[in-house]
């Protein structure tokens, strides 16, 4: 693993021979005043930002850690932990409604085939099934795909990136949510657990989701969630097996690392995602180096995902940022 790549913030202790405990501590402390700087500049209103803190799990609206329950309905001490009322997901959702009211198209289960170069300096995407190929013309295109679509489409116009683009190797993964009774389950130790590739094992981590988020827990009546994650990197036999099999491993492994049998099953759910996660590994911030080099060659291209500064929701949204930045100053240069 790279560790310039994945820990930035130690790689200039490393190579300085200094104390990695104390760089910890303080990329925890820039981390913590970095998310307050974050909530005072986003702009908006004061009741806009209420209404932000209200949907904050784990935070009252003054900022202080609030306790969380556990699916018994036993409360915890506190929570270490901080999301979104309704889970992550309600935050594209939300934006996607918010750039429609303000007349913006978004296109979803549309495929990019191909970008062009056209005659006038524009991008042209070319996108559709190939028996009804559609044209797009852009003044600014943001790449925000994982690898290998990228590298396909950067491939005619920028070589050196497409190339270190394909050597970048992903890992597939599912996840498997359960749900069951949460009067059965009983109290849980703790919010879930990780389970190194040495136990053997096929799961690689759970999640006690109604123990974790609080509004999970309320919004259940009655019914806990727990998840699995499964798959590894160089693992990709393992989700080759059907559903109900990754259900069945879920249920037997969750409930060994607990030291009970889970409670039946009343509802299952897999969700798979292949090449979803980049893996970073020795050498791999050259390799970014060098996409970013060759991308800056390309005006009104930017790329922007997991690949290139972390698999984190932060960091994913930085590059989101970056590319955002640019692409506006891009085209207010072009339209002077």
């Amino acid at each position: 693993m790279s560790l310039r790549s994945a820990t930035p913030q130690l790689w200039p202790v490393v190579e300085s021979g200094g104390s990695l405990l104390e760089a910890a501590v303080r990329a925890r402390a820039a981390g913590r005043a970095t998310l307050a700087a974050d909530r005072t500049s986003t702009g908006g209103t004061s009741a806009d930002r209420a209404s932000v803190d209200r949907a904050l799990v784990g935070r009252t609206p003054g900022g202080r850690t609030t306790g969380g329950r556990t699916p018994g309905g036993r409360t915890t001490a506190g929570s270490a932990f901080v999301g979104v009322r309704g889970g992550v997901g309600s935050l594209p959702r939300a934006l996607a409604d918010l750039l429609r009211a303000r007349g913006v198209t978004i296109r979803t289960g549309t495929i990019a085939r191909e970008l062009r170069r056209g005659d006038d300096g524009r991008w042209v995407v070319l996108v559709g099934p190939t028996i009804a190929v559609e044209e797009i013309v852009a003044d600014s295109v943001v790449l925000a795909l994982p690898t290998a679509p990228t590298a396909r489409l950067l491939r005619p116009h920028a070589r050196d990136a497409a190339e270190a683009l394909a050597g970048v190797e992903t890992a597939s993964m599912a996840i498997v949510t359960l749900a069951v009774d949460a009067a059965a389950l009983g109290e849980l130790p703790g919010s879930g657990f990780l389970v190194p590739p040495v136990e053997g094992w096929t799961i690689k981590a759970s999640t006690f989701s109604s123990t974790k988020w609080g509004w999970l827990e309320a919004a259940g009546r009655g019914t806990a969630y727990l998840r699995a994650s499964i798959g590894r990197a160089g693992e990709a036999a393992v989700l080759q097996r059907p559903d109900a099999e990754l259900v069945e491993v879920a249920v037997a492994e969750i409930g060994r690392a607990i030291g009970r049998p889970l409670p039946p099953i009343l509802d299952r759910h897999v969700q798979r995602w292949g090449g979803a996660l980049p893996q970073y590994a020795v050498g791999h911030a050259d390799r970014i180096d060098v996409v970013r080099a060759s991308v800056a060659r390309l005006p009104g291209v930017e790329v922007a995902g997991a690949t290139y500064e972390g698999v984190g929701i932060p960091a994913v949204v930085r590059t989101g940022r970056a590319a955002a930045a640019a692409t506006l100053d891009h085209l207010t240069q072009a339209a002077r």
